[in-house]
């Protein structure tokens, strides 16, 4: 993988778009298996080739899926990375870093898009719960309202930057820290400097379509990170 700061490119709904984000230097790729609300979203089944012999290595993340089922999902696809975007139990965190050593568990938090009212103090608490029951990584994100539904990351809208850099400095670097939440190729390297964080996740701002990347936004993404990842 390449040095300094680390992307991956979510929302991938196909093979092509898995290998354009290798090609152009990605570290990860996540693809949505079984979330009701995402217009991406694959099947456990549909979602097999693209973890049978991926290039970089690919992120399963779930919503709400009930233990038994995240467990076939794990023996099935052999994800590097289960991320959940709802509150994983910290008693199931500790059970699939027993059960499934190989797998890394990462843990979406999400804030309200910016200018909302955010508890500052309930989200420390959270994160703090998280780093203590061992996920590998925590991925701030944003939730926001579309078409009548509640929408957990995909939302091309992000979330209020100054209390992510709090929240990041709350655990003083005890593990990984994405960033995710309406970052694009324009305001990217705004992301890097205010944050300054392990990676960048994306999905929306590198889409032609939903669910189909488009080649010139991932390029020009990769250029600027690849700037940032010399300096």
């Amino acid at each position: 993988m390449a040095s300094g700061y680390k992307v991956k490119i979510c929302g991938t709904t196909n093979l092509e778009d898995a290998e354009m984000a290798a090609r152009e230097g990605a570290d990860f790729f996540g693809v949505v298996v079984e979330v009701d609300f995402s217009p991406r979203s694959l099947t456990i089944e549909a979602a097999k080739p693209l973890f049978s012999s991926p290039s970089i290595p690919p992120v399963a993340l779930v919503f709400n899926m009930e233990p038994e089922r995240i467990e076939t999902l794990i023996q099935e696809l052999s994800p590097f990375a289960v991320q959940f975007l709802s509150p994983a139990q910290v008693s199931f965190v500790t059970y699939l870093k027993k059960t499934y050593p190989g797998v890394e568990i990462w843990q979406s938090i999400h804030l309200p898009q910016a200018g909302e009212t955010v508890d500052t103090e309930n989200f420390k608490e959270m994160v703090q719960t998280y780093v203590t029951a061992g996920v590998d990584a925590l991925l701030f994100d944003t939730a926001a309202m579309s078409k009548g539904k509640m929408k957990f990351g995909g939302t091309g809208m992000t979330s209020d930057w100054d209390i992510v850099k709090a929240l990041m400095d709350s655990i003083g670097g005890t593990v990984p820290i994405w960033l995710a939440g309406g970052i694009n190729p324009d305001n990217v390297a705004k992301a890097i400097d205010r944050i300054n964080p392990y990676g960048i996740d994306l999905c929306s701002g590198v889409e032609a379509t939903r669910g189909k990347k488009d080649a010139a936004k991932l390029a020009s993404l990769m250029t600027t990170i690849r700037g940032k990842r010399l300096n």
